[in-house]
């Protein structure tokens, strides 16, 4: 049996090295080329889809603002923007904010003891 599969793999091998023989194998130059047009396809067809996105966000902006009319404080241009500077935020406002939400949730002073242990404040009695 071991003999038999020996003659098997021998002869698929033997089968594939003469098919390999028989491709026509691209030249350095066509490759170049066939590269060249796909890379040069694939930037056209991204080209055309960053217009496209363009365009229908204009639609989209243009529609809900003839529709709704324009949000008051609302710019599109800085939407995504991130803050990296901590000119814009400060501790006491984010501080104030959590102890308000947590005091409304527990109805008590808990938001009070909260909001001074964030802000570093102690509580003197």
């Amino acid at each position: 049996m071991q003999n038999e599969e020996k003659k098997n793999s021998k002869g698929f091998i033997a089968n594939m090295k003469s098919e390999l023989k028989k491709v026509v194998w691209p030249t350095g130059k066509q490759t170049a080329k066939s590269t060249a047009v796909t890379i040069g396809f694939v930037l056209l067809i991204s080209v055309i889809l960053i217009i496209l996105n363009l365009f229908f966000d204009f639609l989209s902006d243009s529609y809900y603002n003839l529709i709704l009319g324009p949000i008051e404080g609302h710019d599109h241009d800085h939407e995504n923007e991130i803050v990296l500077s901590g000119d814009d935020i400060s501790g006491d406002d984010i501080s104030g904010d959590l102890a308000d939400a947590l005091a409304g949730l527990s109805g008590e002073n808990s938001g009070e003891v909260l909001s001074n242990e964030i802000s570093g404040e102690t509580e003197v009695e």
